[in-house]
């Protein structure tokens, strides 16, 4: 790619960061108070942000994510669903029940919406909780899913996509994800991650990653890390057993937002 093509695909990020700072400064001139309160002017700007333009930033995904949401079936988590503008690449026929652990309440009532257009009925349950640990488990016993569990995980699918960036403590939350996994269960992901500059990705795309975060890309972007080695954490969370398989690969990897697409199946 030549550098005149190349220079305008780093600074693609850039006019979504300032779509979000826009809708900061409208959240913040409707409620002013909310400036001593980062964390939920924080929550409801990215709320805003999504409301007004998930749809938009979902009608193309990278990779064979559309093709692996088409095979999820069974019981499933959706980690991180938003407003839920992915649950139409869905097929609600072969899912038993899905669980969407959102941590934005502002955000539950258009996925409940989404979901009842998507077909999903009364199969979806909305979950307030976020993918940690500490927040999705008393979200998952209080909905009684953890009643059958035995210890010997509750999903036949873990999806996660677009949400990993803006996990607490990713490495642990993966790990904690891995364990409600069923034996044979798949792990789908669709993810962007640190620049792989010193495999198939750029150094000047990393560089740029620095950039965006010192501009305050993990603020106005909802908690969002460019700079997280997702990969990684996905393939070191089984531990010393290893996945069953591992099918990851890496999407646009010369650009600032790069992704990583792909599943992993625990040993059964």
């Amino acid at each position: 790619m030549a550098i005149a093509d190349y220079i305008p695909v780093l600074l693609r990020p850039a006019l979504l960061l300032t779509t979000a700072v826009y809708h900061c400064i409208m959240t913040l001139l409707q409620n002013p108070t909310l400036i001593f309160n980062l964390s939920t002017l924080q929550e409801k700007s990215f709320a805003r942000l999504w409301s007004q333009n998930g749809e938009a930033m979902s009608v193309e995904m990278p990779g064979p994510t559309f093709a692996l949401l088409k095979t999820v079936s069974g019981t499933v988590l959706d980690v991180g669903p938003g407003s839920g503008e992915q649950l139409p690449r869905f097929d609600p026929s072969i899912v038993t029940i899905m669980y969407g652990a959102e941590p934005s309440i502002n955000l539950h009532a258009g996925l409940l919406k989404n979901a009842e257009k998507a077909g999903f009925g009364g199969k979806y349950k909305a979950l307030h909780c976020g993918g940690e640990p500490e927040s999705l488990i008393p979200a998952l016993a209080k909905a009684g899913a953890l009643a059958e569990s035995k210890g010997q995980g509750i999903f036949d699918v873990v999806v996660c996509v677009r949400v990993l960036c803006g996990v607490p403590r990713p490495e642990e939350t993966i790990e904690g994800l891995y364990k409600l996994l069923k034996p044979g269960g798949r792990m789908i992901v669709c993810e962007h991650v640190i620049n792989p500059w010193q495999e198939s990705g750029s150094v000047l795309a990393r560089v740029m990653q620095v950039v965006y975060t010192v501009l305050g890309w993990p603020f106005f972007m909802g908690n969002c890390h460019v700079d997280r080695d997702t990969k990684k954490y996905l393939q070191e969370a089984a531990g010393k057993d290893g996945w069953a398989s591992v099918k990851l690969e890496y999407v646009e990897p010369k650009t600032a937002i790069p992704f990583v697409v792909g599943e992993l199946v625990k040993r059964s």
